[in-house]
């Protein structure tokens, strides 16, 4: 698994990244945004956005796509059976392309996007009880999100809302993956700012 999960973000990291040779006195200049994010998930996500202008897409329309890294503190409650919750907290790496349908040149308005995911939460919690331990690691290729996001001379607001499906890697320690929906929803915000 680990193997195929390797091979897989390789593949889809050099497709994302991949450039084409244009121009340079021609070619329009290049967008980045850097945002602080916050969204609501399973688990929810609190970090960085960092999103990198690509290419024009299409023969004659004005669609634009983009190349997302999302760096998050990823924050999660498992239902063990012994208490109601335990909170755990771990790290959250996406990465993912978004198409903007405006009709504008820069990347703003309506789009949609899709990322390649990886989260590992850690739980460590003690109770009169016992201890419970272990790891929570899941894979995602399928997370789409439909967003808007406005423009503000150089800041930018982008609320988006959307869903995950994850591949759950076996749990480690207490973690038995059952307490755990293979779907989450996804709801968030971006601020950021556009240079």
């Amino acid at each position: 698994m680990k193997k195929l999960f390797t091979i897989v973000a390789l593949a889809a990291t050099s497709l994302i990244f991949a450039q084409n040779n244009t121009d340079s006195s021609n070619a329009p200049k290049k967008v980045t945004t850097i945002s602080g994010m916050g969204m609501f998930s399973d688990p929810s996500q609190f970090g960085l956005s960092f999103e990198f202008e690509g290419l024009m897409c299409g023969h004659g329309h004005s669609k634009k796509s983009t190349q997302l890294v999302n760096l998050s503190f990823g924050v999660m409650q498992y239902d063990s059976g012994i208490r109601n919750n335990i909170n755990g907290q771990g790290g959250v790496i996406e990465i993912g392309s978004r198409q903007y349908y405006s009709k504008g040149d820069k990347p703003e308005g309506l789009y949609t996007s899709n990322y390649l995911s990886y989260g590992n939460i850690r739980f460590d919690q003690d109770f009169l009880e016992g201890k419970f331990e272990g790891n929570y690691s899941y894979f995602s290729f399928f997370s789409p999100e439909l967003g808007y996001k406005m423009v503000f001379g150089n800041f930018t607001v982008d609320p988006f809302i959307g869903a995950t499906w994850k591949i759950e890697i076996k749990g480690k320690g207490d973690i038995d993956n059952k307490n755990v929906d293979e779907w989450a929803p996804r709801a968030g915000i971006k601020l950021g700012f556009m240079f």
